[in-house]
């Protein structure tokens, strides 16, 4: 009997697992997005709209340091205390004050002095939701079997993927709470779900493996590539996601029309991260089957020669079929990212990989958001 209950339970532990780390990826999904939306509202009413560009290098910055800050402070907790849960915790918390203080902030008067304290908060708030996103992935691997890496990887796309696939919906809802509730809202998100990650069971490093943490760190040549696969990833999936829709309706790839779904960017951005969520599971069955390895270099393949017509052959006709491609090469490359890093982590340095991952992403996005905030085009 007992047997059988034990398969049966640790099935029930990785279900759990899998839940708390896809809910606070929801969360970190729906902050974003609330920030992407109301980010030129918050510098136009408060005279900042020069500002733009600055916040946008700060992102890229900040990002780009304190992912891997953060996954480097949560690896050093695990070996020193068996748990990289106050890491977690603290970012998290952090991040929610700062929703809540942008929140209060809003409420200050436009001509007042008072109003410099919004770009600060915001660039604060940047930090903390990098802080804690590296330390929580990088979980995973103490739940999940290395061959269900792409599984786990697939659910966190589709997770992303569908949130945005309702982001018109989810505006509309924002839109009708208002500026201080919704802040308020994805403080409490983000608390909440981080919360939620404590659930999750690891087991503390033995005497023996705090030895083999002590002696194994990642060697420069493997930082380098780590960054630079989430830069070069990161380049692919942001031209993808942003810059492409935003090229198609600047220069009216699908001729003129008044429909709006081919005169927004926002509706062919769902549309891409619809066909994502579908396509994540077949694409991890690849990832399990071709490795991940090859399966990113296979998906970096892809992404240019997507991107490249893309970008010059109008038509409507072609541009769907384009979308649906995209799709599927973005739901590819966000599928075998994550076994990608897991596998090359040495021991105990698992939070500072998908960090550095992590942290080449953000500099990635933000250039790709600087270089179409330069061309006049807001994604916004």
């Amino acid at each position: 009997m007992a047997t059988s209950i034990a398969p049966k339970a640790e099935k029930l532990s990785f279900t759990k697992s899998v839940i708390s780390i896809a809910s606070l990826e929801a969360a970190i999904t729906i902050g974003w997005l609330a920030y992407e939306k109301y980010q030129p509202q918050l510098l136009l009413k408060f005279s900042f709209v020069e500002f733009a560009g600055l916040l946008l290098v700060a992102q890229g910055i900040l990002g780009a340091i304190f992912h891997p800050l953060s996954g480097k402070w949560a690896d050093k907790a695990f070996h020193e205390k068996g748990t990289k849960f106050p890491i977690i915790i603290s970012g998290a918390a952090f991040a929610a004050i700062i929703f809540v203080a942008v929140s209060i902030a809003l409420n200050t008067n436009p001509a007042s002095p008072l109003k410099w304290i919004l770009p600060v908060l915001v660039i604060l708030w940047l930090a903390a939701m990098a802080t804690f996103h590296s330390p929580a992935i990088s979980l995973v691997e103490s739940f999940t079997p290395v061959h269900k890496f792409p599984r786990v990887a697939a659910i966190l796309t589709m997770v992303f993927g569908l949130i945005y696939t309702i982001e018109p919906f989810l505006i509309q809802i924002l839109d009708t709470l208002g500026l201080t509730p919704t802040f308020i809202l994805g403080g409490l998100l983000v608390i909440s779900t981080a919360y939620s990650i404590k659930t999750i069971s690891i087991s503390p490093p033995t005497e023996e493996d705090k030895k083999i943490m002590a002696k194994e760190e990642l060697g420069v040549d493997s930082k380098k590539d780590l960054f630079l696969t989430g830069f070069f990833v990161g380049i692919f999936k942001m031209l993808m996601l942003f810059f492409v829709p935003a090229i198609w309706v600047k220069y009216k790839f699908f001729g003129e029309t008044e429909k709006i779904f081919f005169s927004d960017p926002d509706y062919l951005q769902s549309a891409m991260l619809m066909f994502s969520a579908l396509l994540a599971i077949p694409a991890s069955k690849f990832v399990e089957k071709q490795g991940s390895y090859k399966s990113l270099v296979w998906g970096c393949i892809a992404a240019f020669v997507v991107i490249l017509p893309a970008l010059f052959i109008k038509g409507q006709t072609f541009s769907i079929i384009m979308l649906l491609l995209m799709g599927l090469v973005y739901s590819l490359l966000s599928v075998a990212s994550l076994p990608y890093i897991l596998n090359r982590a040495k021991t105990g340095q698992t939070g500072y990989s998908i960090g550095l991952y992590y942290g080449g992403t953000a500099l990635a996005t933000a250039i790709v958001l600087l270089v179409l905030l330069n061309m006049g085009i807001s994604v916004n």
